[in-house]
């Protein structure tokens, strides 16, 4: 089988493998849970330039914590342009400035300004959001890689017009195979996500009617000792 074709599948792998991976980097910036990658797209003004996130703050994850993300900026005074930089990628991010007393080696006290950044719940709103955002880029990632692969065949046909028809065969097993492979790939990351929404908002709905449980309760009980009190006479006092 000639180069041009092994390195025509390999190419079309590449494209396959690079249209997941970015269907999976919109995903996580779907964020039911509190994901780094999703800090990734801010872009933060310092002095007339943008800057990387990284490069002006430290940013992570507290093992006890999925919900939340912590910015540390580098310099306290970019707390603010990182704050607005956060919430321009972001909306949906609650944010809170926190501060903490740290030792910067020296044994002085002093105090440290950083931004707590919360996935809100999925309530009904963002669930059809978030649905409908996983939707539209599985659609995009299944259209990219479709046009990929028709594109890809094109090619081998012109490029295999004087190969062996065994050849032929050979080359058609292998786009079929690199194809499901990618395929299987994709359909996994977007079950995993939709479960990942489903399960986020079945969690939200059991807290709401525990929520309307727990207040029918307290009012139930609040009632019950009005009532009391007025059924008591003098004498009963």
């Amino acid at each position: 089988m000639k180069r041009a074709i092994i390195n025509q599948l390999s190419q079309l792998s590449e494209q396959l493998k690079g249209y997941v991976a970015a269907m999976n980097y919109r995903y996580l910036n779907l964020c039911v849970k509190a994901e780094e990658a999703s800090l990734l797209p801010v872009q933060v003004p310092i002095e007339g330039e943008l800057k990387n996130l990284e490069s002006v703050a430290y940013a992570g994850k507290r093992a006890e914590d999925e919900y939340s993300l912590y910015v540390i900026p580098k310099y306290q005074d970019d707390l603010h342009a990182i704050g607005k930089a956060v919430q321009d990628t972001h909306p949906e991010f609650i944010q809170l400035v926190e501060t903490k007393v740290v030792d910067p080696g020296d044994g002085s006290q002093q105090e440290v300004k950083y931004l707590k950044l919360t996935v809100p719940e999925v309530n009904d709103d963002r669930y059809d959001v978030l649905k409908q955002g996983t939707d539209t880029f599985y659609n995009m990632c299944k259209a990219d890689m479709e046009r990929a692969k028709t594109e890809a065949e094109i090619q081998f046909v012109a490029l295999g017009a004087d190969e062996k028809p065994e050849d032929i065969d050979e080359l058609k097993k292998a786009v079929d195979e690199t194809n499901d492979m990618w395929i299987k790939q994709r359909e996994s990351i977007h079950d995993k996500k939709l479960k990942e929404i489903e399960d986020a908002h079945n969690k939200w709905l059991t807290d709401q009617q525990a929520t309307a449980q727990k207040k029918l309760e307290d009012d139930a009980a609040h009632n019950q000792d009005v009532g009391s009190s007025m059924r008591m006479t003098p004498d009963e006092e």
